[in-house]
C-alpha cells in the first residue's frame, strides 16, 4: 500500500484532484460558494506537504514552492474576503482553469523533457487541482460556484515558479552568449 501511496503517478494525478475536490465541498458546505474556489489553492497545498513537504530553511527552488503557495493561498483569501460577489460569466472562469491546466501541463512535459521529473511532478500537481476545479464548475453549474481570478492565483504562481525553475537553469550559453565548455562541451 505504502508503494502505490508513494507512486509519482498517485502523488500528481489521483491525490491532488482528490484532495480538491474534497476541499471544495467542504468550503462550499461550510462556507457557501463564494468561497469553495479556493478548494483548488488547498488541494495544491496539501499535495505540496506531501512532496516536496514544508521544509524549513527552504534552500532550493522546490523547496521554496510550497510557502509561495502558501503565502499566495492567503492573498487569495483575502483578496476574496475584500472582493464584493463574484461577478461575470461561470464559464469565463473554466476558460481561466483550462487556461491554466493547459499551461501546467506544458511545463509538465517540458519538465519530463528538460530531465527534471520532479518539476514535471510539480507541475502535473498544478495542473490537476486547476483542471478539478474548472470540471467542478462546468460539470454541476447548479452548484452556483464561479471561478474568479483569485481563486487561480496559487496556482498561478506555482506555474511561475516552476517555470522560472525550469527555465533559469543553466543552459547551453553564458550570460555573455559564449559556449560554456561546461554545460556544453565542443568536442573537436
Amino acid at each position: 500500500m505504502n508503494a502505490l501511496f508513494n507512486h509519482p503517478a498517485m502523488q500528481s494525478l489521483v491525490l491532488p484532484p482528490l484532495m480538491t475536490w474534497l476541499a471544495v465541498w467542504l468550503l462550499r458546505r461550510a462556507a457557501g460558494p463564494r468561497w469553495a474556489p479556493l478548494g483548488a489553492a488547498l488541494g495544491l497545498l496539501a499535495a505540496l506537504a506531501l512532496l516536496p513537504g514544508f521544509d524549513w530553511p527552504a534552500l532550493s527552488r522546490v523547496q521554496k514552492l510550497p510557502w509561495a503557495v502558501l503565502g499566495a493561498t492567503l492573498v487569495s483569501a483575502t483578496w476574496l474576503a475584500l472582493a464584493s460577489a463574484p461577478v461575470g460569466s461561470r464559464l469565463r472562469g473554466v476558460v481561466l482553469s483550462a487556461l491554466l491546466t493547459v499551461a501546467a501541463l506544458g511545463l509538465a512535459a517540458m519538465g519530463a523533457l528538460g530531465g527534471s521529473l520532479l518539476l514535471a511532478q510539480l507541475a502535473l500537481m498544478v495542473a490537476a487541482t486547476t483542471a478539478a476545479l474548472g470540471l467542478w464548475v462546468w460539470w454541476r453549474p447548479a452548484s452556483g460556484l464561479r471561478v474568479p481570478l483569485a481563486a487561480l492565483l496559487p496556482g498561478l504562481v506555482a506555474a511561475l515558479l516552476i517555470a522560472s525553475s525550469l527555465f533559469g537553469a543553466p543552459g547551453s550559453t553564458s550570460a555573455s552568449g559564449e559556449d560554456d565548455v561546461y554545460y556544453s562541451p565542443q568536442w573537436k
